[in-house]
Formats: structure tokens, sequence, C-alpha cells
């Protein structure tokens, strides 16, 4: 109830890092750190090769195939290889979602788990005065208004009110987090652009460029906006017209500024000052004139700021990255006092009546008196080492921080821990306290509140992003799109992360393993939701997991003779990057790839394209007048895909051999299904099967004609599997259900652990026959909304075992070399094992 409805798409987003944070994870991946826009885009019109005609259909005119390549008749040799168990995100081409598999059965256990798939963090807003001090005491907000606001690293924006209950949401196009809200407005800062959001509805009002890269969440103080940039100082725009009313300081790094009795006080670094420990005047702390802009007064810092100021009581306080405090009163700039408290002041200062309370890098929280003496450090003695990184938030007892282990709460009188909340990840962006909660979102884009006096949890929302990726396998190692950007790449056996070059730019698809025309080699058909794509040489040697991973080893502190020892480390031979090509060809893909015949066929923001799996060309694009969420299916030189706008369309793709040929296509059949769609069509037997929202599976032939429907209980965001004489579909509703293959009745339906967000997977017998014979051993795995991983008689629907991963699972599984493979909403990724 609480969460987005994903896809088996593998559009996701990159990693965005609070500025200036020492404790901030980096990127596991060194590819790209790059944005990625997810939209629906307008029909593609008149893009055809010369001559090429634009078929019409039951939604308009389509786009047709367009390819900027040259010399499309070279001959570029025999097209590359499938290879591994599982070499694309649906098992085959035809996206059937089924493989021959030694799958566990029995006793599983997670052999392995890393975080490579990346993470979508959330960040909050209250609504209420807004800026770097306000915003962090207790406020009143207005009652109209949601509780908190929850911007993810991806754009999606969700109010959610003091139950959990999500008002509304809505996506801003390349969002930064955190927001602001006030006066009826929620405002996402993206990179050079404020986008402006209706606080009750969520509709847009306004987007305002901000030139100069924005920094931070921005002040609201009234009509206005104050925004932080990196090198343009501060700038005010007014938010009911989008007009700029001023800008002022030196092209500078300026934090959002703190406003008191109509002034502004913004801590700053100058980018062409010393920093080299000369002067020590790179950092300033200056006073505008909120109306006007005018620069009342200027006083340089002891190095440079590292967040914005605090100001209490005629006083303002900023820390810098030289470990000092400074003290200077408000209304002329002169300093009362500096004091040096560590290496590093990494967040604060919040100032209040009874001091000020900073983060010191190694350190922790400290407490400095009005006066700058020091109060307490949680660091000193025996007082608890904690790992926080946000600024203090302050409630009447405790200052609340955000760190590596969730919330944390210390008294104001002693810093003496009250209590800790944890979370699933870091939390790196501020904690707000409104009528008394606290409310973060922590890595992994969960957003929680929790009683700001006692730290029991109140709630939580999985705010996950909606397209979470799954993996696929190959002869040795495990990859998938990444959300931080590009392709993961992971040793099967032991989950060790490998490095993958390639010009992907964006967060990766979900990709396709691939050898040499003799299935030499493993190598990954990679792209990103920006239109790079590439082919890249993985490992060049590595212990493969042979046929099935063991079971999870316990290790003993000395293991004697035959006695489970820690898994070794596996030989490896890393070769020297190599990337076979890379292209950047005019589309937008929003898909995982197909692969079939040399091709590597994906759905775009306005349809479908493909690409030469040899050189990268851009062998087809063709317009469907809607976003293709995910993969197409293809069989026999037909393309089977499914808009999101719940259209079924079969295109004729026909070209003059394969060898560096480019297609045409011609619409065989379109279909108009109940709903809409988030996951592509399977094929199996001159049979095509799809799922729409509505809970409605189709099953339409060859020829056009609409066989059978049957309507489920709750909705399907998932794909279907085929095996057997069965069709396999996972619904909201918390059930996996069988279907006949010959008339869709109902052949069994067994009970999840949570909703089923996601296509199952079907390992099979050796003969494929879906173990729907007497002695059938096929298993149906689905993984679900509760973090349970199920595994079902794919002939009964018994379940054969649970396990609980404790994080929602809403991405397709995946089989091979005797395991399961997993990717949840955090981003971890697992290998289920048996006995």
């Amino acid at each position: 109830m609480h969460s987005p409805p994903p896809s088996d798409s593998d559009a996701t987003v990159s990693d965005a890092r609070e500025p200036d944070d020492p404790t901030a994870a980096t990127t596991r991946r060194s590819l790209v750190a790059a944005l990625a826009s997810v939209g629906i885009s307008l029909p593609l019109a008149g893009c055809g090769l010369p001559g090429t005609s634009s078929p019409e259909t039951d939604s308009g005119t389509a786009g047709s195939t367009e390819s900027p390549s040259s010399g499309t008749d070279a001959d570029l040799g025999p097209a590359p290889t499938l290879v591994g168990p599982w070499p694309q995100a649906r098992a085959d081409a035809a996206n059937t979602g089924a493989a021959e598999s030694t799958a566990p059965t029995s006793d599983p256990s997670v052999r392995w788990e890393t975080t490579a798939a990346g993470t979508v963090g959330a960040a909050v807003g209250v609504p209420g005065p807004s800026g770097p001090t306000a915003s962090f005491e207790t406020g009143d907000g207005d009652d109209s208004e949601a509780a908190v606001y929850a911007v993810a690293e991806d754009g999606r924006v969700a109010a959610v009110d003091g139950d959990g209950i999500v008002r509304w949401r809505t996506t801003v196009e390349a969002g930064r987090f955190p927001p602001s809200a006030a006066d009826g407005r929620v405002v996402v800062p993206a990179r050079e652009r404020l986008t402006v959001l209706d606080a009750d509805t969520g509709e847009l009002r306004r987007t305002i460029d901000v030139p100069g890269g924005i920094l931070y969440a921005p002040t609201l103080d009234g009509g206005r906006a104050l925004v932080g940039t990196f090198s343009g100082g501060v700038v005010a725009v007014d938010l009911a017209s989008g007009e700029q009313l001023w800008q002022a300081g030196e092209p500078s790094r300026a934090f959002p500024p703190v406003v008191a009795d109509g002034v502004a006080y913004v801590a700053a670094r100058r980018w062409d000052a010393d920093d080299g420990g000369g002067s020590g005047d790179a950092g300033v702390l200056v006073a505008v004139d909120v109306e006007s802009g005018t620069v009342r007064w200027t006083e340089s810092l002891e190095g440079h700021p590292t967040a914005p100021p605090g100001v209490h009581d005629g006083v303002v306080f900023a820390g810098t990255h030289r470990g000092a405090v400074h003290a200077v009163e408000a209304g002329s700039g002169r300093e009362h006092w500096r004091e040096t408290v560590g290496d590093w002041v990494t967040r604060g200062p919040t100032a209040a009546a009874d001091g000020v309370y900073v983060v010191v890098l190694g350190e922790g929280p400290a407490k400095l008196t009005r006066d700058g003496s020091v109060a307490w450090r949680t660091g000193e003695g025996d007082g608890p080492d904690l790992e926080v990184g946000t600024n203090p938030a302050l409630t009447d007892e405790a200052a609340l921080f955000g760190g590596t282990e969730g919330l944390v709460a210390v008294g104001r009188d002693d810093g003496a821990v009250r209590w800790r909340a944890p979370t699933d990840g870091a939390v790196q962006f501020d904690v707000r306290v409104e009528d008394g909660t606290a409310y973060a979102g922590d890595r992994y884009g969960t957003v929680v509140a929790v009683d700001a006096d006692s730290g029991e949890q109140r709630w939580t929302l999985p705010f996950q992003p909606e397209t979470v990726p799954g993996p696929v396998i190959g002869p040795r190692t495990v990859a998938g799109g990444s959300r931080d950007g590009g392709t993961y790449d992971l040793l099967a056996v032991d989950g060790l992360e490998l490095g993958v070059v390639g010009g992907i730019d964006g967060t990766g698809l979900t990709p396709a393993f691939l050898g040499g025309a003799d299935g030499s080699r493993e190598t990954l058909l990679a792209g990103g939701t920006e239109g790079s794509f590439a082919r890249v040489r993985t490992i060049d040697y590595g212990d493969a997991p042979g046929t099935d991973l063991p079971p999870t080893a316990t290790p003993t502190a000395t293991p004697g003779p035959g006695e489970p020892t820690i898994t070794p480390t596996p030989h490896i031979d890393f070769p020297e990057p190599e990337s076979l090509w890379e292209s950047t060809p005019e589309v937008e893909p929003r898909s995982a790839i197909t692969y079939a015949d040399g091709w590597g066929y994906v759905g775009t923001s306005e349809g479908v394209a493909a690409v030469d799996a040899r050189t990268g060309s851009l062998r087809l694009r063709r317009g469907l007048g809607s976003l293709v969420p995910s993969a197409p299916a293809v069989v026999e030189d037909r393309l089977f895909a499914a808009t999101r706008a719940g259209r079924l369309v079969a295109l004729e793709v026909v070209t003059d051999g394969r060898s560096g040929s480019t297609a045409d296509t011609d619409v065989a059949w379109d279909v108009s299904l109940d709903d809409d769609v988030r996951a592509g069509p399977a094929v199996a037997d001159k049979s095509v099967y799809v799922a729409d929202e509505s809970g409605t599976v189709t099953a339409v032939g060859f020829d056009g004609d609409r066989r059978w429907s049957q309507s489920l209980d709750g909705a399907i965001y998932g794909g279907v599997a085929v095996a057997g004489g069965h069709v396999f579909v996972g619904t909201t509703a918390g059930e996996v259900v069988a279907l006949a293959r010959e008339g869709g009745s109902v052949a069994w339906r067994a009970p999840a652990a949570g909703a089923v967000h996601a296509s199952p997977a079907v390992a099979t017998e050796a003969d494929g026959t879906g173990g729907t014979g007497e002695a059938g051993t096929a298993t149906v795995y689905a993984g679900d909304h509760a973090g349970t991983l199920s595994a079902f008689d794919a002939a009964t629907g018994d379940v054969r075992w649970r396990l609980s991963l404790g994080r929602w699972a809403d991405a397709p599984p995946a089989l091979g070399h005797g395991a399961v493979f997993l990717a949840d909403g955090t981003g971890r990724v697992y290998a289920v094992v048996g006995e």
C-alpha cells in the first residue's frame, strides 16, 4: 500500500551525494555518475529512412526504422551466441522466464550477498518555516499539508501524512533532494532548476532555472526561495512568478542561508581565495538584505565552511574544514570568539539558547557553550563513538542525528545516548522534526518516522524505485544494471565484484551475456538509460562454479580434515580492460536487453530499437506512440512489444540478411489490452502471453486473435513465465497463480508472503515439460514485497520452501549454477542455494 508498483524494466537512477560530507558513501563503480531521466516521450514522427512509409496503427501514426550507420553491406562475420544458464533478463529471447536448472528445492540459505545493484536513497522535508535552522527544530505545520515530503535520488516525490499513508506521488525530472516546503508549496531542487509543486495535490506549478549549480535544499522565506549555489553565490527567486530577484556575492560556493529579522546569513567559499594555509580566508560569512540582496557585511572564516550557518539571539555561528567554530555578531559582523574543536567540523552548527551543536570528524557530536567552551564531546573518554553525518536536529531534550546505523539521539545536557533507531541503510540527509515525530530517509530509499522523544518506530515507508533490475547469469559471473550507473559484474561463486569497462552512461539496463560465434569468451552486451551501449569483456578466467554452487558453509575457527571452511578465494586472471565497442545511437532505452540473431533489442521511451552486437550500430528504431518499459520478445523474425499505454504490438522485422543490414518493420497486428502494461510479453508455441495492471492475463495467437483472457485478484506489475502446460504469474494480492495455457483456467494459486511485483522464474525438467506431469520436479520461484523468496511446486503450487531476506524483493529472479540469484529493492544481490 505504501510503495509504487515496480516493473521488470531496468531504468533506474544513479547516485547523488550530499556535498562536503566526508562520511558519505562513495560510488562503488567508477564507470559513470550521471543522472537518468526516465520519462515518456511523444511518438516518433518523420524519422524513417528515405522512401520508408510509416504504417498506421490504432493509436495513430507509428514511426519508422532509422539508422545512422553507413556501410551497412559490410560483412561483419557470424553473430555472437548467448552464453550462460540465464543469459538475458527473462532467460531467452521469447521471455519465457524458464530454463533447465538445478535450482534449490529444499533447505535454502544465502550463500552470499552484495550491494552491487546500487541504491536509491531518500531525503525528507517538513512543512513550515524553511531553512537550515528553522527546519531542524519542532515547528507548527499547516494541518492541510502532509506531515512530510519525501524525495528520492531518481526524482520521485511523495507527500506522506502522519500515519505513513501516501497522499500523492509524482516525479520531478532530474530531481535532487532534500525538498523544502512552506506556504502550500513543495520545492524540489535539481542541478540547476527548482521545481515548485502544489503541496496538496503534487501538481506542477512551475520550474525556475537557477544557474550555478544548486547546493542542497533552498531556504523558503515568504514567497521567495533563497538558493545557495556551487559557483554563483546566493540567488533569490520569486516562487509565484519565477522571476530572479537578486544575486549576491562574488562567484562562490554558498550554502543555503539562514534568515532572521530580514537578513540572510550565508556561509560561502571563495573559489579564487588562498586556501593553502596562508591567510586562511577561503571561507566567508556574509549578511545579505533579504529584500534587496545588498551585502551588509562580510567576515572571513578560518577555512572554508562545511554546512549552513546557525543563528540564535543575535549571534551567527559557522564551522569550517579546519575545525574552527566562529561566533559573529549578527548586526555588525564583529567576531565574538572562535574555537578549534577538532580537525574538521563536518556538520553544524545548530544554535539554541543552551549552546551550539556541531559534528566533528572522527569524534562525532559535540556541544559548545555560548561563550565558546566545549561542554561535552561524545567521542571523549568512555563516551560513545557515533558515526553520524547530518546536521543536528533539536528537540526539547535531545539532539538528533543520522548516521551509518540509522538515527541516534543524544542528550542536550550531557551528550549521552538517549535512544537509537536503526535503519536498513545509512541516513545521510538531515533528520527533520515535526510535532514530536522525527523523519528521515535512508540510503536504500526507506522513509522512517520515529517518536522524537523515545525513538520508537511509528511507521516505515519503503519508498522504492518503480523499476528494480534483475540479474542475468553467465558462465562465471552474475551481472545486472546498476542504479549507481553502469553495469555490475559479480563472480558467481562468491559475489566478488569485478570491474567492467565500457562507456555506459546513466543507470544500467539489464545486460545480456554473449560469447563469440563459437560461444567462447564471456562478454556483456550492456546499455544505459541515457542512450549508450557497449560490449565489453568480463574476466578472462575465473574458477567456474562447476555444476552447482555448494551449500553455504559453516566456518569453524580451526577446521579439521573435511570440516567446512570459509569460501576460498577463487582464482581470477584480470586481463587488460577491453571494450569491444561503444556507441551512442539516438534512442532512449528503457528496458532490459533482449538478444536474438546478432541484435540487442530494447524498449525505448517511444517504441523499440535494436543495436548490432558486433558493432553497436543502430539497426532498428520504431516508434509505437508510447513508452515500452520492458524487454520485447523476439521469435521467428517477429518482435512482440507491450506499450505502457496497454497495447500489444507484433512487428514483422524484415532484413536483407543480418550482416550489417538495417531492418524494415511492418505492423502485423495491434491488440488493445484492458489496462496499462509494465512488463513485456512471453511467447511459446505460436501464442503470446501478456499481463496488464488490471490483473488480466491475455493469450493472443500469432495471427493476432485473442484466444483467452483470465482476470485475477489484485494488479499484475510483472510479466508471465511459461513452461510446460502452464502460464505462471504473481499478483499484488500476494499470490502466485498457474493458468492452463489452453483456455486460461486457474490450475492452482498459492499464497506468497507479500505482494508479488515481478515475473516469476521457472526451473524446468530436462525435457522442458515444466513439471506438469505426475512426477514433476519443476519449481517456480518468486520474490515478494515482504522480502521473502518462495519456491513452489510447478505442478501443484505446494510451497517447497520460503526464505526471508528481510527487504522487498520486486525484481525477477534468475536461475543458474544450482542457485537462485535475486536483487532486492535496496540494491542487494543474493545467491540462494540449497542442500
